[in-house]
């Protein structure tokens, strides 16, 4: 996977891949940034975010379970003294609405994230940073 960022200003990158979408990048303000992109502890939950809800659809569409929502938001734990601000503990809370249970969703789950893992962002971040989650069936 190959993918280019390039300086724009200061603390402002525009990266670009495969895919040819290109995203903003930018520092946090504290540091310099001026809220031109996003800060790349956001782009890594959004990979994982991402990553793990592509896998969980697939998931329950592999098992005939059908899905109409999938939510997934993010929180961390993070040691945020000295350098580097690691991610100790990484949490996902996931909204699913269609015709499948808890468990079906918890069953799917367990397949993408943990061993073997079919998202590979969230397999391997969980090696450093373990992840958990909840479940929450909407209507």
């Amino acid at each position: 996977m190959k993918v280019k960022v390039v300086q724009k200003e200061d603390f402002h990158f525009v990266g670009s891949g495969e895919s040819g979408r290109e995203v903003l990048i930018d520092a946090a303000g504290y540091v310099g940034g001026k809220g031109r992109g996003v800060r790349p502890p956001e782009l890594l939950f959004h990979s994982i975010a991402g990553c793990v809800g592509i896998h969980l659809y697939e998931a329950l569409h592999k098992e005939g379970k059908h899905t109409q929502h999938i939510e997934i938001e993010t929180d961390a734990e993070r040691i945020t003294e000295g350098y580097p601000k690691v991610f100790t503990k990484i949490y996902l809370f996931v909204k699913v609405k269609g015709d499948v249970s808890e468990e079906d969703v918890k069953k799917a789950l367990d397949k993408v994230i943990y061993n073997p893992g079919t998202c590979s962002i969230a397999y391997m971040i969980n090696q450093v940073a373990p992840i958990e989650y909840k479940v929450e069936l909407i209507s």
